[in-house]
């Protein structure tokens, strides 16, 4: 027989395992969010940038966004091979019951189609004899399409991350990602080349009409980052 002290001790390990278990569960679900989240941000930094008429802006977010989307396809395959470990030993059994299983959670938003340069000149056309009126409009326009279809696309992304979130199986994160890039770069690009290369003068002409609020943030964090960095070495200073 074990002894009654042998048997409280188990059980309080027990417990303590499966508390530590719960909350790296939780952790790695909230790292899902964060990902997705992450995504969207560099997104909505393009977005902004376009609607800043900033085609140079536009060319370092796009570089940004590619970096971060290699960075969260690796880091969404890592969280949730760990999660359905995880998930697997919190459902089965000492442990059963601890994490309820989950049903596939459905998303009603669909993938939206990305935009080509083809697509932005047929729906907005400019005619040979260039009415500056007229450019001036339909420039407007391929600009607000593709804003109001990255939008589309944030939302998309957001759903799918918590998709995810819920049911490991309903979706393959690094997947949606890669498809997410593909629809981003050729959407921002296809602006680049119908709006910013090939009606550079009007594009400065609006440059500076809408500033990114990222790049005020930044500039905010810099500043403090700043004025950190002299206390401290006024700090060093004074003591030697």
């Amino acid at each position: 027989m074990i002894p009654e002290a042998e048997c409280k001790k188990g059980c309080v390990l027990e417990r303590m395992g499966t508390t530590t278990a719960q909350l790296r569960h939780r952790e790695l679900t909230q790292e899902i969010y964060n990902i997705g989240d992450e995504v969207a941000d560099y997104i909505e930094h393009i977005m902004e940038a376009i609607s800043d008429w900033d085609a140079e802006l536009v060319d370092d977010c796009l570089a940004e966004f590619e970096e971060i989307i290699a960075e969260a396809r690796d880091d969404s395959r890592t969280v949730v091979a760990e999660l359905l470990g995880l998930r697997h030993a919190l459902t089965s059994g000492l442990r059963q019951g601890t994490v309820s299983a989950r049903s596939a959670v459905r998303v009603g938003l669909t993938q939206p189609e990305r935009i080509t340069a083809s697509q932005l000149e047929d729906a907005h056309p400019i005619g040979e004899i260039v009415m500056v009126g007229e450019m001036a409009a339909a420039l407007n326009a391929r600009t607000e399409a593709v804003i109001a279809h990255l939008e589309q696309v944030v939302d998309w992304v957001l759903a799918q991350t918590a998709c995810v979130a819920d049911d490991l199986d309903a979706v393959s994160l690094p997947m949606v990602y890669g498809r997410v890039a593909d629809d981003v770069c050729t959407s921002t690009r296809a602006w680049l080349h119908v709006v910013a290369d090939a009606h550079p003068d009007y594009v400065w002409t609006k440059r500076g009409c809408n500033p990114p609020s990222f790049l005020l943030e930044r500039a905010r964090i810099d500043s403090v980052v700043a004025r950190v960095a002299e206390r401290m070495q006024n700090e060093r200073g004074q003591v030697s």
